[in-house]
């Protein structure tokens, strides 16, 4: 039997400002263990609304979110935080690297945030991502010695350090000339067929969503084809 590994049930939002406009109407979908989806849909249709909501940064709708089986709601902001750090790996347009930290130690932020490793541990999963992703001669560079493409493989190597059961991305090539957009593709595809990752990921790019296993589209609060 598949996996699930994040489900949405009926997942409604409204924004308060100052009059109440709904945003998402009646989410529903689940996907389960190694499937590479893109969420798509024109700017305003609730894209990145509904990524904040399944990635439990956004506690304020109706509904229920399912992660690895077990309902997010009610739960804490520090059992949401644990969460977050524990099952669900993000990447962003913008990578957020630290300049002042080697390459290794930004990709192993997030595992010392978790506390679940040793220093040695951690360290050496930290270069094992950045193998998987082909940049382990970059370790001990500082983010501002590379290259934008490389600059989002190390982010990505960051999302997945602490083993992640998900990797969400908001628009994670929006940032990226068309080569380093397909290799960060690439590297998405792989990380589904061969090591059986979860993706979600939102995206403007209707090529790059063409060629996932599968497109979540939305306009305007709903999701017209999944």
């Amino acid at each position: 039997m598949e996996h699930t590994i994040i489900e949405a049930k009926n997942i409604i939002k409204y924004f308060h400002d100052p009059i109440s406009i709904q945003v998402l109407k009646s989410i529903n979908f689940s996907l389960n263990q190694g499937t590479f989806a893109s969420i798509i849909g024109k700017s305003g249709c609730g894209k990145s609304t509904l990524l904040y909501i399944l990635s439990t940064m956004d506690t304020d709708y109706e509904g229920e979110v399912l992660i690895d089986g077990v309902s997010m709601r009610g739960k804490k902001e520090s059992e949401l935080a644990r969460v977050r750090n524990e099952k669900i790996g993000f990447v962003f347009q913008f990578h957020y690297l630290l300049n002042e930290f080697s390459v290794l130690k930004n990709v192993m932020l997030p595992a010392e945030k978790l506390g679940k490793f040793s220093q040695k541990e951690m360290e050496h999963k930290a270069y094992e991502k950045l193998k998987i992703l082909g940049i382990e001669n970059e370790a001990y560079k500082k983010p501002n010695q590379l290259s934008g493409g490389q600059k989002q493989r190390v982010a990505i190597a960051r999302s997945l350090i602490n083993d992640p059961i998900i990797i969400m991305g908001d628009e994670p090539t929006g940032n990226l000339d068309k080569k380093n957009g397909e290799i960060v593709f690439n590297i998405f595809k792989e990380l589904a067929e061969v090591y059986n990752q979860t993706l979600l990921i939102v995206t403007h790019d209707n090529e790059f969503a063409a060629k996932t296993h599968r497109i979540i589209e939305m306009v305007d609060g709903s999701i017209v084809g999944s």
